[in-house]
């Protein structure tokens, strides 16, 4: 899950899927580099993968083992002969993912690139660990990190801080960070062994190949919290809801896919409250909404607003939102009015309610 997310970010969006390939079939190509560890040393005998799409896009998450591999010199270089043929499929060319070694620490670096000539020299690959630390805070966790522009020169970089449960899959995520980031007792809960990561993108040019760079950091081991959501383990309703319900089971890294038409998922809680807080996880709608909203019930037949989830910075797959109500609810729901047939809700991980 982790490799596929990271494929999936913005910096691949230069890459098309259907860009010609500039090589001939039986030409000897010959891709090099070198591979280096954060404060600049060389990394030798160190294993890299290289993966190839299918066309020229590096936006796709069908990797499921490497297409070649090349150790690195004792000075950090590496360097791979390849025929033409193998840069391209039919006339489209490849695009192109040389990742690093695997680290237990969690540390990754990934270059995305097609190949349109005889010779590609890489950028350097420079390690990036991100320092991160976490220190308990009033009602959270406070993340601080090391820039990438401390150890690899300036750089517009937005950095992405990601929540990851045992399985490493994602739990939370927060876009454009910098340092620290606070994370509230709210979206930790009460979940072991949680951990958390940063990651960046930066674009490099190398003798006139364009290289997409993707940097994760080592993790760091979140210290546990104690809040629990007064929906856990509460029933739910909407179109072939499985029992016990997924949306509210504490899988904070969980994904629900719903089938289509579903425009409303209802929670029943096993005692009435004031809500103040929900908390959303893999939250993704499709098509366009005239409303999409959290709200409440006492019965489960009338409703109140709670929250306009299309207010402010809009719907985002991760989302903490502060509730309006001041009247004691029982049931809980998430409501979409779509604008055309299309519109509906597509996923939901957890919803969890917060007194």
């Amino acid at each position: 899950m982790r490799w596929t997310r990271t494929l999936s970010l913005g910096v691949l969006v230069m890459l098309g899927g259907c860009t010609e390939s500039k090589v001939d079939a039986d030409q000897d190509i010959a891709l090099s580099g070198r591979y280096i560890d954060e404060a600049g040393a060389p990394l030798p005998e160190a294993l890299l993968k290289l993966y190839r799409s299918e066309n020229s896009s590096c936006a796709f998450a069908g990797f499921t083992s490497s297409w070649k591999s090349v150790k690195t010199r004792a000075d950090g270089t590496f360097e791979l002969d390849l025929l033409g043929a193998d840069t391209r499929n039919g006339s489209i060319a490849r695009c192109f993912v040389a990742r690093s070694p695997e680290h237990s620490q969690g540390r990754s670096l990934s270059a995305f690139f097609l190949i349109q000539q005889s010779g590609v020299a890489l950028p350097t690959l420079q390690e990036w660990t991100g320092t991160l630390t976490a220190n308990v805070e009033t009602q959270g966790v406070g993340v601080g990190f090391r820039p990438l522009s401390a150890t690899h020169g300036a750089g517009d970089d937005d950095h992405v801080l990601s929540v990851h449960t045992t399985s490493l899959r994602a739990a939370w995520q927060v876009l454009e960070v910098t340092s620290p980031v606070h994370l509230s007792d709210y979206v930790l809960e009460d979940v072991q062994g949680l951990k958390a990561s940063v990651s960046v993108e930066r674009e490099a040019n190398a003798g006139g190949v364009t290289v997409g760079l993707s940097y994760s950091s080592n993790f760091v081991a979140l210290p546990r919290r104690a809040l629990v959501p007064v929906s856990r383990g509460a029933a739910c309703t909407y179109l072939n809801a499985e029992t016990p319900c997924r949306v509210t089971n504490g899988d904070l890294s969980g994904l629900v896919l719903f089938q289509q038409g579903v425009r409303e998922v209802a929670v029943q809680l096993s005692r009435p409250v004031v809500p103040r807080k929900a908390v959303l996880r893999n939250f993704e709608v499709s098509g366009t909404m005239t409303e999409l909203v959290l709200e409440g019930s006492t019965d489960g037949t009338q409703w109140l607003p709670l929250a306009n989830l299309l207010g402010g910075a809009g719907v985002r797959l991760f989302m903490e939102v502060d509730l309006t109500g001041t009247t004691q609810v029982s049931h809980v729901r998430v409501r979409a009015t779509p604008r055309d047939t299309t519109g509906e809700l597509r996923s939901l991980g957890q919803l969890s309610v917060f007194e």
